[in-house]
């Protein structure tokens, strides 16, 4: 078998027209790790992500998933990731029309052959397993905030995926239902060994989930390594993104009126 990680990303660049968003991105997500992106607004973290499932190609550069050049792979190679990989959205991103259980079972349906009994049972386990039993009859509307996050989280699993990705999966959470999040990460990552690909920009998640943390700036890989690691660099760029640390130049009141008037100062 091969040993080469889940995800590799060499050189990954990314324009969209004059405006460079990624820039020569280099990354590999190992077997059985938790990679957390992050990065300020506007750094590149969704389109990273976007790249890493394959929704976009890249302007150059290389994404591998399981040693597949995806840019390159044909429609049954990617018919076969798809059923190696689950996504849970940070919207939740559930159908509305269709109660949890449903929703849920939809992928079982479209890409098994299981009996529906098995089917059922496969739903209902994953429901418990995020703390969502009794719930598969619900319609999403009827589900709180930290609910739809979890049922999401039931669906990206639900084929016992090898990689996982997750788009802030703590956003908009209070702080216990954000922790009971993180820790429902962590263990399915211990009970599974699955690799997980995390975005977000909560730090407490980010230092509580990450195995290793990829730090982005610009469009550019600024640090990748532990939690550790992070905290004891000495590059600024790092640390002003750690500590939400805002640099404002200070300007003359003159000089700020000039600039709204399109004058350049003297």
């Amino acid at each position: 078998m091969s040993s080469a990680p889940p995800i590799e990303v060499r050189n990954l660049c990314a324009a969209f027209g004059d405006r460079q968003v990624l820039r020569n991105v280099s990354l590999d997500v190992r077997a059985g790790e938790i990679l957390v992106i992050m990065g300020g607004s506007g750094s590149g973290k969704s389109t990273l992500l976007r790249h890493l499932l394959g929704l976009l190609k890249p302007t150059s550069g290389s994404v591998r998933l399981f040693g597949i050049d995806i840019a390159q792979a044909s429609e049954a190679q990617w018919q076969h990731l798809r059923r190696r990989m689950g996504v849970a959205f940070q919207s939740g991103a559930l159908f509305s029309s269709m109660t949890v259980g449903d929703n849920l079972l939809l992928a079982l349906r479209e890409h098994t052959h299981l009996a529906a009994s098995t089917q059922d049972i496969m739903m209902r386990l994953k429901l418990d397993f995020v703390h969502l039993p009794g719930t598969e009859n619900l319609m999403p509307s009827e589900l709180s905030g930290g609910m739809i996050k979890r049922a999401a989280l039931a669906r990206a699993i639900i084929m016992d995926p090898q990689l996982l990705f997750l788009d802030e999966p703590s956003a908009g959470l209070d702080p216990v239902v954000s922790a009971m999040q993180d820790e429902l990460i962590l263990k399915l990552r211990d009970a599974t060994g699955m690799s997980v690909v995390v975005v977000t920009h909560e730090l407490e998640s980010a230092f509580k989930l990450a195995n290793r943390i990829c730090m982005l700036d610009q469009g550019e890989v600024i640090a990748l390594g532990s939690v550790e690691e992070m905290q004891a660099s000495t590059n600024e760029r790092v640390q002003a993104l750690l500590t939400r640390k805002v640099e404002t130049p200070e300007r003359e009141p003159a000089d700020f009126v000039q600039q709204l008037l399109g004058q350049a100062p003297d």
